[in-house]
């Protein structure tokens, strides 16, 4: 499966700790910039989910297919 592939677990293991690193180097005032980042670190779970969703359901629709051409 594409999300147990290292590379790609790396890429958002390796964005997820420059988001919180670049979080925890902001100014006290910057509250847009960290407002920002904060985004950016929480998408990445959003995105994880929806890559797994769009896989998984890509899985269930070829068993679907395999099902009818077998009938």
């Amino acid at each position: 499966m594409l999300l147990n592939d290292p590379l790609l677990k790396q890429a958002f293991e390796d964005l997820l700790e420059t988001y919180k690193e670049q979080i925890f180097n902001t100014n006290f005032a910057d509250d847009e910039k960290r407002r920002s980042l904060w985004m950016a670190y929480n998408m990445l779970d959003k995105i994880r989910g929806h890559l797994q969703t769009i896989m998984e359901s890509g899985k269930l629709a070829q068993k679907d297919l395999e099902l009818l051409n077998k009938s």
